[in-house]
């Protein structure tokens, strides 16, 4: 990494006790890193990333003010902030399984346990500067893909190359502020319509499993009902991301679906079958069908019917091994 730019690169940090923010500040100031600015609270982390320009953000999970993981998948769905895609680096005393994969699944980075060394602290500065992961974009996430190799080849789930202000200024690339406004709208473009695409896809996903087990009278479990509140949220996600926009004909696709979604989920588990529901659930089936190939155009339906298909196939085969104790439970 190139010293000589290292104080061209502007860091929020932030940690409720400051001893550790001194030690951070050490550091960092040592190796370079001059351009620093602090917080020690989730209002006080707010406040600064919505008015202030930075290259890469490190945070402890402890701060008081509300949830961490929280406020990066807002940050990273573009609720938060100026740029949903610096690099974001977050540090915790706690290894617990369940929050750590909390932690990681909100879209930061990289998480570094404590204590941590000074070395440890730039090593994982220069990788998230110079070697930073790819982004993917789910129904439910936006981050760094984090998935094996031999899982990458088996989809066929687009990868971004976010822009990384802090890789142009270490390498002496030429990035204004301008350029970076200009880089994150069309990034923005092309995260929305991947996002509307895995909305999309998550719908029809849900419905074809969904729609079987009530037009069978099979009473919904938690599970099911898990699986409807997911169809619900990714429905709103798409009108959410259409408003404004010339697709207000979509938007009219998704109310009608939404209509009996909510019905059926507000009934929970106490819903009474009846003749007039099943017209109900062909409804719910074949309006989930259209919203997907909405989103796909240029694709043939029995191919986008054959691919939910198959990731049905998988996510079935998936649970059966994680009940069976054969995969771990996240």
């Amino acid at each position: 990494m190139q010293i000589g730019h290292r104080h061209e690169v502007r860091i929020l940090y932030g940690d409720p006790a400051h001893g550790s923010r001194a030690l951070y500040r050490q550091a960092m100031v040592g190796a370079g890193f001059t351009n620093l600015r602090e917080f020690d609270t989730l209002e006080g982390f707010t406040d600064l990333v919505a008015v202030a320009q930075s290259d890469l953000i490190l945070m402890d999970t402890s701060l008081p003010g509300g949830d961490v993981a929280r406020l990066v998948a807002d940050l990273r769905h573009g609720k938060l902030g100026i740029n949903p895609y610096l690099p974001l680096i977050l540090t915790t005393w706690e290894a617990e399984r369940s929050l750590v994969r909390r932690l990681v699944d909100s879209g930061a980075d990289d998480l570094l346990i404590k204590p941590l060394s000074t070395k440890a602290l730039l090593d994982r500065l220069e990788a998230v500067a110079l070697n930073r992961k790819p982004f993917v974009v789910t129904s439910d996430y936006i981050g760094p893909d984090r998935r094996r190799i031999e899982a990458r080849r088996e989809s066929n789930v687009p990868l971004f190359d976010v822009p990384n202000p802090m890789r142009a200024k270490l390498t002496g690339e030429s990035f204004d502020a301008r350029g970076l406004q200009q880089a994150v709208m069309a990034m923005n473009e092309q995260i929305n319509l991947q996002r509307l695409r895995a909305s999309a896809f998550r719908i029809a996903f849900v419905a074809a499993q969904i729609v079987p087990l009530y037009k069978a009278q099979t009473m919904p479990d938690a599970h099911t009902l898990a699986m409807l509140r997911d169809l619900i949220v990714s429905t709103e996600d798409i009108q959410r991301r259409i408003a404004d926009t010339d697709l207000a004909h979509v938007g009219q696709i998704c109310e009608r679906l939404l209509l009996p979604a909510r019905q059926m989920y507000e009934r929970g588990e106490d819903f009474v079958f009846t003749i007039d529901w099943q017209k109900s659930f062909d409804l719910l089936k074949s309006l989930g069908d259209a919203v997907l190939a909405l989103f796909h155009p240029d694709r043939d339906t029995a191919a986008l019917a054959g691919e939910v298909a198959v990731a049905i196939d998988r996510f079935q085969a998936r649970r059966m091994a994680q009940e069976a104790g054969q995969l771990p439970q996240v």
